[in-house]
């Protein structure tokens, strides 16, 4: 069987929740509503994002992290096959999905995938393999091998080192992680009052291991008006494709 092929049919045998985090005001994007509200080829940004993973037969439960005022706009998306539950934005990221997990009612051995809503394009490949990866591994996240030459600096002002290229990855979302293990992380994170960017820090925190999962550079966050038109290039392209 073809890696492709792998892909296509899904090994996960664990509950999945996704966790689809719309609570950003996206003051990048210099727009009168937050950027995942704003339309990309004829939805929301946040509507193309959603509707994907209710779609998933691989996930059994999507949690959505958004302000109380747009859940009437999207209750009706929640189904028999996969219901669809809110929950409330925090101040910071891990806040939210912190308050997303509480809301998930996989169980334990369940994975738990978290993803940005201003990330419309992913793939429903892409999701797969990361989910596969969590399934193998406990923890995986989707990226790519970093493009650019990374400069370190301590003052701001002038070059400390240069990072090897080879070693760095851009990570991106999905990132999925066993239930019980990113509760565990929640747990040692919440007692040492510590900050943590990413999902996967989480479980770095506790000495386990991430898979990383390569993914596509087309899988890109709008946070800029820039990027709408790029998503847009992308979407036609894919569709010349099909």
């Amino acid at each position: 069987m073809s890696s492709s092929d792998l892909v296509k049919t899904s090994t996960v045998s664990r509950q999945v929740c996704a966790i689809v985090l719309a609570g950003g005001v996206g003051k990048r994007m210099k727009a009168d509503v937050p950027k995942q509200f704003l339309v990309l080829d004829g939805q929301t940004i946040l509507h193309r994002s959603l509707e994907l993973f209710l779609s998933l037969p691989e996930v059994t439960e999507v949690v959505l992290v958004v302000d109380e005022s747009y859940h009437e706009d999207y209750v009706d998306l929640s189904s028999s096959r996969c219901q669809l539950h809110f929950a409330s934005p925090g101040k910071e990221r891990q806040d939210s999905v912190y308050n997303g997990l509480q809301k998930a009612t996989v169980n334990d051995a369940g994975l738990i995938c978290v993803h940005d809503a201003a990330r419309p394009l992913v793939t429903p490949d892409e999701i797969r393999k990361v989910l596969n990866d969590a399934d193998a591994h406990g923890a995986a996240v989707l990226g790519v091998p970093c493009k650019a030459t990374v400069k370190e600096s301590e003052d701001g002002s002038f070059v400390l080192r240069t990072i090897q290229r080879s070693r760095l990855w851009e990570v991106q979302t999905p990132q999925v992680v066993e239930k019980k293990v990113l509760t565990e992380g929640f747990d040692l994170v919440r007692e040492q009052g510590l900050e943590v960017t990413d999902d996967v820090s989480i479980v770095e925190q506790l000495g386990k291991p991430v898979k990383l999962t390569m993914g596509e550079y087309t899988n890109i966050k709008i946070t800029t008006p820039e990027d709408l038109p790029i998503a847009e290039s992308i979407l036609n392209a894919r569709r010349s494709l099909s």
